[in-house]
């Protein structure tokens, strides 16, 4: 498995221009707002940490924060589910996913295509959010999606509507519920409806050997054009 690290831009959390539901829980910024996300080997396990920007927790949720709902659908062989449930997009053809993980204030879960539903140990490392499912290692995709936390929809993502609410986000009708997701051109993402996964990309020629090709290729060149 090749770590993977990808960072977010700080204050793209509205989506296609939404603006926020009118209640005064959601007057500051931040809250939703993905800044980071990494998927690393731990043992034979898989560990997946997310980072947002701020953690205000109103709701005294026990995992520490309570405004922000997060998505991260893994896709791990080919097929798939193409819809991207609670985050409101869709998956490129064939680049479902297999594994899903639903992480809020108060619970984190796991969730496969077939409807079954299991806890996943979740715990706050500094700014991180870290997740520990029993997910063995590999070279997988992912789709990550941060939306408003919303108590009562299956996924916990507060709905988008025209003219939006005191507790409704304001936005284009059948537009996706994120309000941020980890993509190479959000705008594109959102315009679309379809999000693209982020991977590791191995480089054809490991760094070991790209180094010690170098080292050799500098001895030869000290012996072909010695100091005076």
């Amino acid at each position: 498995m090749i770590p993977l690290l990808f960072s977010d831009p700080v204050g793209d959390d509205y989506g296609l221009g939404y603006a926020y539901p009118r209640a005064a829980l959601f007057a500051e910024a931040g809250f939703a707002d993905l800044t980071g996300f990494e998927a690393l080997r731990k043992g034979e396990k898989v560990v997946l940490r997310v980072r947002l920007h701020r953690y205000p927790n109103p709701g005294n949720a026990p995992n520490g924060f309570s405004l922000a709902s997060i998505g991260i659908y893994i896709h791990t062989e080919p097929g798939g589910q193409e819809e991207l449930p609670g985050a409101g997009f869709k998956t490129p053809p064939g680049q479902g996913w297999n594994f899903a993980y639903l992480l809020t204030g108060w619970k984190a879960e796991e969730h496969r295509p077939d409807g079954s539903v299991q806890a996943v140990p979740v715990a706050k490392n500094g700014d991180w959010l870290e997740l520990s499912p029993n997910l063995p290692p590999g070279d997988y995709a992912y789709y990550v999606a941060v939306g408003l936390y919303d108590p009562f929809t299956p996924w916990h993502f507060r709905p988008v509507r025209p003219g939006g609410g005191a507790w409704t986000i304001d936005g284009p009708a059948d537009a996706p519920a994120a309000v941020d997701v980890l993509a190479q051109n959000q705008h594109q993402a959102y315009q679309s409806g379809v999000l693209h996964p982020t991977r590791a990309i191995q480089n054809r020629i490991p760094w070991a050997i790209l180094s010690a090709a170098l080292g050799v290729l500098f001895i030869l060149l000290a012996f072909r054009f010695p100091q005076r």
